[in-house]
């Protein structure tokens, strides 16, 4: 006897690369008989149908939620709270609502303010990929990723499940800080190592043919700009987040120009314990 859905009606509203992937793997183990997809342009309507990520998309906002069991907001975190005030007068009286946004706080306090008749769980998948757009969307893309979740849901946590996440609760705050350090930082750093004034007269190319090392923080640089000036805005841990690391490299600096090699040991030899830490999980 086949497992009952879910969720009779699933709409995801942005469907790009998360959410395209959320619709495929919804419609793969069959969480949801209906999906529906919102999005803002006509030819992406197209792609989405075309990659078979819902069953129907529409340029309607209003004409997407109605009717909808969960909706699922994909957009950068600026436009899920536009949003959120606006899906407010179509969701039904017991509807679940869930993003998937890089911070949570101010999504959160939307939520509270414009969603009180409805359940709303905020989410973060810690998954995706440095190619952008519903072509690129997998079914599997969830499969070992973590998914923090900001309160309890019991559906909202056998949805990602069932996608192959592994559901995290963490209330918003903590998880706003933990996303400061855990990855707007490092993104930080890429964009600002890869400015001109960095290298001054060395060649990027030449830099890269001569330290392979390099590359990993490239590709950190070659992230999105629209996504990452979004994600970096929406946090206000972001900038605390660079005036700790201003205070280790401002310790850094004294070391070097002190000449003790002894300090700057230890200070590498801490950097080297606390990167095994984070290896070993």
């Amino acid at each position: 006897m086949a497992k009952k859905p879910l969720f009779n009606k699933v709409v995801i509203v942005g469907a790009g690369l998360i959410g395209g992937s959320i619709g495929l793997a919804v419609k793969k183990r069959k969480l949801a008989k209906f999906v529906a997809g919102v999005v803002r342009r006509r030819e992406t309507a197209i792609r989405v149908i075309e990659k078979k990520a819902v069953d129907m998309a529409t340029l309607d906002l209003a004409e997407g939620v109605q009717g909808a069991d969960l909706v699922i907001l994909c957009a950068p975190v600026s436009t899920i709270i536009r949003q959120i005030p606006l899906i407010k007068p179509y969701l039904k009286k017991n509807a679940i609502v869930i993003d998937v946004g890089s911070s949570k706080r101010r999504i959160e306090s939307a939520a509270r303010k414009h969603l009180k008749r409805n359940t709303f769980v905020g989410c973060h998948p810690m998954a995706g990929s440095a190619c952008l757009g519903v072509e690129h969307a997998d079914a599997e893309l969830f499969d070992g990723a973590q998914c923090f979740i900001t309160r309890s849901n019991h559906r909202v946590h056998r949805l990602w499940k069932a996608m192959g996440a592994h559901p995290i609760l963490l209330d918003a705050k903590l998880h706003d800080a933990w996303v400061a350090r855990a990855s707007c930082l490092p993104h930080l750093l890429a964009f600002s190592l890869f400015q001109k004034e960095s290298f001054g007269r060395f060649s990027l190319t030449r830099l890269k043919a001569l330290n392979p090392s390099i590359k990993e923080l490239a590709r950190l640089a070659h992230s999105d700009a629209a996504l990452w000036s979004d994600i970096f805005m929406s946090n206000p841990d972001t900038i605390k987040a660079l005036y700790a690391f201003e205070k280790s490299l401002g310790r850094l600096k004294k070391i070097l120009h002190s000449k003790k090699s002894g300090e700057l040991e230890n200070y590498i030899r801490v950097s080297n314990r606390m990167a095994a830490a984070v290896s070993a999980q």
